[in-house]
């Protein structure tokens, strides 16, 4: 069976799966959380679209972004406690192409999704109240290019192939 839900909303489902699973670190991944309430892992009966073990690989991804991001964070939380939530973007594509391009082999979709998840991370532990999902699902749902980059590997469910 086909899901049902758009490449938006599915993304911010994803994003959701993971801020839940950051601001609280001992849970593992699989507890996942939407409204309070506890939405088990069988939501990939009927469908191969399982946020929860999709968010568990953006996190992996992330992890593999294992600069030191303290200065950037100072500063990214800085700006965006004076409002200027738009820094985020900018920081994550500006991270991305700098990793991207001195690493061979490693795509530029790749690189956003791993500094993006990383830095979103970091974020939530810094300033919980700014780092919203919406923040994150934005970012991701408005770069056409890394859309089309999952898009074309037949969605979030694909992600690692």
């Amino acid at each position: 069976m086909k899901n049902s839900m758009t490449f938006e909303e599915q993304t911010e489902t994803i994003v959701e799966a993971l801020l839940s699973n950051f601001l609280v670190e001992d849970r593992p991944i699989a507890c996942y959380f939407r409204g309070g309430q506890y939405v088990p892992e069988t939501r990939g009966a009927t469908s191969p679209f399982d946020p929860v073990t999709i968010a568990s690989q953006l996190q992996h991804i992330g992890d593999q972004y294992n600069r030191d991001l303290n200065q950037h964070i100072d500063t990214l939380a800085a700006e965006m406690l004076e409002g200027k939530v738009e820094k985020f973007g900018e920081m994550v594509e500006s991270l991305s192409k700098e990793w991207s391009s001195h690493s061979p082999g490693l795509e530029y979709e790749r690189a956003f999704l791993a500094v993006s998840v990383r830095l979103f991370k970091d974020l939530v532990k810094k300033i919980p109240p700014v780092a919203t999902s919406a923040l994150l699902a934005g970012l991701i749902n408005g770069n056409t290019q890394v859309r089309a980059h999952i898009e074309e590997r037949g969605g979030w469910e694909n992600l690692e192939n």
